[in-house]
């Protein structure tokens, strides 16, 4: 009887000791699914970006990311030969099975070879929030960092402001032949005209307009020359290049034409990218308020929200219509465009 006894006294002291283990843990694991969980992606490794973006642009924007993810080691690939050369390169790292890329940072018509062969990797960054709807890719593809605005710009030295032009069709007058500059790819702002005035009627006029117009490599350049003195115009210039050479005192003003065109910068993962993880961290920080305030303080314009800084370009393009340069609205492929532009502008010179 006395060992029946204590038989029982010990189950049910196993009894015991089993509900308070299992109420210890059931608690535990109450106090861990309440806790909170999401916590910021510490990157670490490599990440490669392949840009268009001047040397100092991109520094400035790898610094910005790294006081965020200081782990990273990002590498900016650009190529003196110019857009079409960077995307040669990358292209050729592709074919030969050695991807190197894991950003792909240019404007939309070069990266329509990219999207034709489907090396992009869709991802819908929680930063897009932070974007301006009309700069958002709904199918995750591209990301839209910055907008750059071809603006008509004009030597304040040389124009005086009753001269300035203030149609299209004023500069088709032969008193401008030999004044106006264009960069010799001059693609971006053949694709504006043909959204803006139709294929027909778009094709007439940069004929006509090819008659007056004087050609040199890259719009850094043309900026440069403008303040020099060298043309008194051009129509085929950034403004956020304008912007800080105004800034630094050159005598420079918008012309008041009735439209410029804004370019969207994107920004890709591509889906052979070697590191894929630290790809997203870019966008995600890229399209932040962090990163967009980077840009600004770039002289560039931002599409979405900055910690402190206003677009340093608004004021030059402000009451003017903004053609936005997109695929979907041209009349012809971004190839056709190129070929046309180097056939109206490339062939009389």
């Amino acid at each position: 009887m006395n060992r029946s006894n204590s038989l029982k006294r010990i189950l049910y002291s196993m009894l015991i000791s089993g509900l308070m283990v299992f109420a210890i843990v059931t608690d535990s694991a109450q106090l861990m699914a309440a806790a909170p969980t999401k916590v910021p992606p510490a990157g670490s490794g490599e990440l490669a970006v392949y840009t268009a973006w001047d040397e100092g642009d991109i520094n400035a924007l790898i610094a910005g990311f790294n006081k965020v993810y200081p782990n990273v080691k990002v590498s900016a690939i650009r190529s003196e030969g110019g857009r079409g050369a960077l995307l040669e390169r990358m292209l050729t790292e592709i074919d030969s099975g050695k991807a190197m890329a894991d950003v792909y940072n240019t404007g939309i018509p070069d990266m329509t070879a990219m999207l034709q062969r489907k090396e992009i990797l869709s991802y819908r960054s929680p930063s897009e929030s932070n974007v301006e709807r009309r700069f958002v890719f709904e199918d995750g593809l591209l990301h839209t960092a910055t907008h750059s605005v071809f603006i008509t710009a004009y030597n304040k030295n040389l124009l005086a402001e009753k001269e300035v032009p203030r149609t299209w069709e004023e500069l088709l007058n032969p008193k401008w032949k030999g004044k106006i500059a264009i960069d010799q790819e001059p693609n971006d702002i053949v694709a504006g005209f043909l959204i803006l005035m139709g294929r027909e009627k778009g094709e007439q006029y940069l004929r006509q307009l090819s008659k007056n117009v004087i050609t040199r490599r890259g719009r850094s350049l043309l900026v440069e020359l403008l303040t020099a003195g060298e043309f008194p115009i051009s129509i085929d210039v950034y403004a956020h290049r304008v912007s800080k050479a105004i800034k630094d005192g050159a005598p420079l003003a918008a012309a008041p034409v009735p439209a410029y065109f804004s370019f969207p910068s994107v920004a890709a993962i591509l889906k052979r990218a070697p590191h894929p993880e630290n790809a997203k961290l870019w966008i995600d920080w890229l399209q932040s308020p962090a990163g967009q305030e980077a840009i600004a303080q770039r002289s560039r314009s931002p599409v979405g929200k900055t910690e402190r800084t206003s677009d340093p370009t608004a004021s030059l393009f402000k009451g003017r219509e903004l053609v936005l340069l997109i695929p979907a609205k041209l009349p012809m492929s971004y190839e056709d465009v190129a070929r046309l532009a180097r056939g109206i502008f490339l062939s009389t010179k």
